[in-house]
């Protein structure tokens, strides 16, 4: 009886066993179905997605482009932030939710690509939850190569993304990339980006970039190029030289906003500006009269503003003047500095008589000996907008120094030189392409012993109003494109400042990148 009793309580005991166990067993199948990690195998949720051996990784494609180009090699420059694309855009990728699974990504170097969300170097295994329904499948990332190892060589690394569930893997998606960092190398400024805008003037002072004069010189900042650290500057004060600054709808105040910005890109850039080490200088006429304060000073140490000597001078009104400084009123011309002097074109004494002023930076003071330019003998006088333009000026649109002689440039590719040193004045067809008032080209710098400048890109006859070609007029005449910033979109107003082997450009928010520095070869 006592085995029998004992007999009879095990078989007790395994039947409650085989009961928890049930229950157990139960109980992890509901477990099973309402965690996405214990999901069967067999599941649709587990369903890796079908991805063919050896896929790649692209940029981003237009969605615009009928063909595009598809390349393998993703390549940006340093500081640029990119994305690798699984599909391109919209199109395909992989269009299922997939938020049971993670994601795994191998990063060939932990050193290289940086997280543009974070600010953190990717590091060699990175591992993130799958979000659901993943149409674009990609990785966004950036670069920061220090300034003294730009231009060192590309450098190519790769990363792999591998889609896993609890049962296996996929074949891996891999991107390929290079960062461009020979021959011209163009770094994008993002600190730059919020505030680049048209028709600000632009110089380079003791390792610090300044923007100045915007909204009427109420936006001015400084930009440390080692740092790269931006810093507002106080508002310019034109207030104590009679400008009725206080009442917003005054004519002083809308002028001087238009002259200098007035916060749109509809007008023109401001290219009437020389900088002589911590002196910029500007001409900039008053609305009212059109006449007085041509000529300005500001000290880039102080942050002083000085009113220079004025010159009286003619002037047109409505849109004759080349290049306005203030769009559809009064305006400035154009200048340029050598040997200590500053010229400046067109002055007026009489009714077709045109003359280069000049501006003693020693003494301070217009000189007398100004330099007469026979406008209507050296170029040949159009018509514009129904009325004479006996002066030439309204297509008058290049002004530089070079060699000891000054280059006015009109258009039809009439140049103009004054030898400073023979005194001759000669004038011949040149080739600055295509410069046209109308479609708004802008001007131009000095470096290395040639000339850079702006001209409107001719696509198939037609001369585009927003597209333009940085060229590079060269000492024996010939002009070719400059690599570092060819072809594309280039709204008026950008602005060019050499400093050393590279070029500052800032301009408005209607190109991809409106702050950047170019590296030259």
């Amino acid at each position: 009886m006592k085995h029998k009793f004992i007999s009879t309580r095990r078989t007790v005991l395994m039947a409650g066993l085989l009961l928890i166990g049930s229950i157990f067993t139960l109980g992890s199948c509901k477990k099973l179905f309402n965690n996405d990690d214990e999901l069967p195998c067999n599941g649709a949720e587990m369903k890796l997605p079908e991805i063919p051996e050896g896929t790649l990784f692209t940029q981003p494609i237009d969605p615009n482009i009928t063909n595009p180009v598809i390349e393998e090699i993703i390549t940006l420059y340093p500081g640029e932030t990119l994305s690798a694309n699984y599909k391109g855009v919209g199109a395909g990728g992989l269009e299922r939710d997939l938020s049971a699974m993670k994601v795994r990504w191998n990063f060939e170097h932990d050193n290289l690509l940086i997280n543009p969300e974070t600010g953190a170097y990717y590091q060699k295994e990175e591992i993130e939850q799958m979000p659901s329904f993943q149409y674009n499948f990609s990785k966004g990332f950036t670069t920061n190569i220090p300034d003294d190892q730009i231009q060192k060589g590309d450098i190519m690394t790769s990363f792999q993304a591998v889609i896993t569930n609890k049962c296996g893997e996929t074949n891996p998606i891999t991107a390929h990339v290079r960062i461009i960092n020979s021959g011209n190398v163009m770094q994008p400024l993002n600190e730059l980006s919020g505030i680049a805008r048209t028709g600000h003037i632009q110089a380079f002072h003791n390792n610090k970039l300044y923007l100045l004069f915007g909204s009427g010189g109420t936006e001015n900042y400084s930009y440390d190029i080692t740092t790269r650290e931006l810093t507002p500057l106080p508002a310019i004060d034109f207030s104590q030289y009679g400008f009725d600054m206080n009442n917003p709808n005054s004519n002083d105040k809308k002028g001087l906003e238009r002259s200098l910005y007035s916060g749109t890109q509809w007008y023109n850039p401001f290219t009437t500006y020389a900088r002589d080490g911590a002196k910029v200088y500007f001409a900039m006429p008053r609305e009212a009269t059109g006449r007085d304060d041509v000529l300005w000073e500001y000290d880039l140490e102080t942050l002083q503003l000085s009113k220079l000597a004025s010159v009286d001078r003619n002037v047109y009104d409505a849109t004759a003047p080349a290049n306005p400084a203030i769009w559809n009123l009064k305006s400035a011309g154009k200048m340029t500095l050598w040997d200590n002097r500053i010229y400046y074109f067109p002055l007026y004494k009489d009714l077709g008589e045109a003359y280069i002023g000049v501006f003693d930076l020693n003494t301070k003071q217009w000189s007398d000996e100004d330099i007469r330019v026979p406008t209507d003998d050296l170029v040949p006088a159009i018509i514009y907008q129904g009325n004479p333009n006996f002066e030439a000026r309204s297509y008058f649109q290049l002004f530089y120094a070079l060699d000891n002689q000054l280059k006015l440039v009109f258009e039809g590719n009439r140049e103009v030189t004054y030898d400073l040193s023979t005194k001759a004045l000669t004038v011949k067809n040149s080739d600055y392409k295509h410069v046209d008032m109308e479609k708004r080209a802008t001007g131009g710098f000095v470096l290395n012993g040639a000339y850079y400048f702006l001209a409107n890109e001719n696509l198939g006859g037609i001369v585009q109003d927003n597209a333009f070609v940085l060229y590079k007029k060269n000492t024996d005449g010939s002009v070719e494109i400059a690599d570092f910033i060819g072809g594309g979109n280039r709204s008026d107003g950008r602005q060019f400042t050499p400093v050393g082997n590279t070029v500052f450009v800032v301009g408005t928010n209607s190109v991809r990148y409106n702050a950047v520095r170019y590296w030259l070869e």
